[in-house]
This record gives structure tokens, sequence and C-alpha cells, in this order.
């Protein structure tokens, strides 16, 4: 859901209806309050020696409180010589924004590779553990900052192919963070620039951050576009690692 972008002197009831900062988008729509999303995306993913993967992606977001939200999420990957590649899977709890500036995020994220292409080292399990503090302001009538920042346990289990999430293995401990602006284009939708480690699913190295353009768009009050192409680097800016193509919908559904 494209979340509501609003004044300083917000009223209490939109409050309630402001999202993540994941799908922060600027006030053009105005909507009942939401029971449950469903964000349905692909992935194409190439990396610097252009070896190509793809997944899928399905992300649903239930409201259990006026104050707290559940999403849960699965990812299946591919690679040209093996469908089955690698999944993921996670779960976050997630507060409502506090005086629609500020709301905190807790995940825990497992990735199960199970193929990992040619020079690319032996499967693994990682999981990742994080909590993040998330911020939204408005700039003017039509852009909207967003920004978040927080930490990551992560551990990584070679050769481990259980499925189970782990907590011990190989650590690798760090911030994470997130900035982003939207602009809102039409009274329908928003186009974005973000840079970071964390977003939907699983969060990247503190040196392998990325860069992105992504854009909403409500083609209905129930269906949403959702699209992004991120850039992430290798150390260094001028060093790609992977580069993503994402299409996907979020469906909404309301409490009658």
């Amino acid at each position: 859901m494209l979340s509501i972008f609003s004044s300083i002197n917000v009223t209490a009831q939109l409050v309630n209806q402001t999202d993540s900062l994941q799908t922060a988008g600027p006030e053009h729509v105005v909507r009942k309050t939401e029971s449950v999303s469903l964000l349905l995306y692909n992935r194409l993913i190439i990396d610097a020696k252009g070896n190509i993967r793809t997944d899928q992606n399905i992300v649903p977001t239930f409201r259990l409180t006026n104050f707290l939200k559940l999403q849960v999420g699965f990812r299946l990957g591919e690679r040209p010589y093996n469908l089955n590649s690698y999944y993921h899977y996670k779960v976050e709890l997630q507060t409502k924004s506090f005086w629609n500036v500020l709301r905190f995020i807790a995940r825990m994220s497992t990735n199960v590779i199970e193929n990992t292409g040619p020079d690319l080292g032996d499967p693994y399990t990682r999981s990742n553990y994080l909590g993040v503090a998330e911020v939204k302001y408005p700039l003017s009538k039509k852009i909207l900052f967003a920004g978040g920042l927080g930490y990551l346990y992560a551990f990584k289990k070679v050769n481990y192919l259980e499925g189970a999430p782990v907590t011990n293995g190989i650590q690798n401990n760090h911030l994470i963070y997130k900035a982003a602006i939207h602009y809102e284009f039409s009274p329908r939708g928003f186009v974005g620039v973000a840079f970071g480690t964390y977003d939907v699913f699983n969060p990247y190295n503190l040196n392998e951050p990325f860069a992105q353009i992504d854009c909403e768009y409500d083609f209905s009050k129930r269906t949403t576009l959702y699209t992004y192409y991120r850039y992430q680097e290798a150390g260094h800016f001028n060093e790609p690692l992977n580069s993503f193509i994402c299409t996907g919908i979020r469906l909404h559904f309301y409490k009658k």
C-alpha cells in the first residue's frame, strides 16, 4: 500500500493508515483501514560476470492490532542450470508510525542457497536478525524523505541446507541503513530514489550497498504497480556486483 503523505498536523485517524518505509509514498490516495495487503513480484538479477538468475516473491502483511503489523515473505529462485537454486523466507513485526514520523521493525530472514553457481562457493544457509528504527518526513506537499538505521546479527553455516534458522556459524554483524526520497507525480503514484543496505527481504553487507530508482502507481483502490531498478556495488560505486529489475503488484484488502 502506498503510504500517506501528510502534513505535520495529520489527524490520529491518518496516523493509523500509514505504511512502512519500504512502501512509503506521498498522500495521493486516502483509503479505508487496510486489514491485509499482498505484494507479488518477480526479480531478474544479473551479476558482474553476466550470470543471470530470477526469483518470485510473495509478501503478505497482516494488521494484527492498531499498534502492530505482521509481515511474512517467501522467495523462490532459479538459475538457468538449476530451477531449484535457492529459497528465502522471513517473519517481521512492524509497529505503527508514532506521530506519523517514527516506527520500529524487527525481522528474522533465512536464505537457503542450494546451488550457488560456477565459482561461487559451497551451498549454505544464512540467517539474519535485525532491528531498525525508521523515520519519514514531508519536505513539501509532493516530496517525502524516509530513512532507517538499525543493526544486523547474521550467521552463516556452510553445507547446511535443513531450512531451519541458524544461530551459530560464521558471524557478520554490522549497522544497516536506508535513505529515500519520493516525489508524487500524480494523485495515484510516485517515483523515488533510495540508497542503503536493507529493503524488503535480506540485508546487504555494509560495503556492498545499493542505489535504486522505484515507482508505485495505483491502478485502482485494490491494485498498485510495484517496480524498481537496483544497482548493487562491490565495495566501490563504479564496481558493480548485481543489477536487479523488479516488477510486481500489491493487492489491498480492507475492513468492511
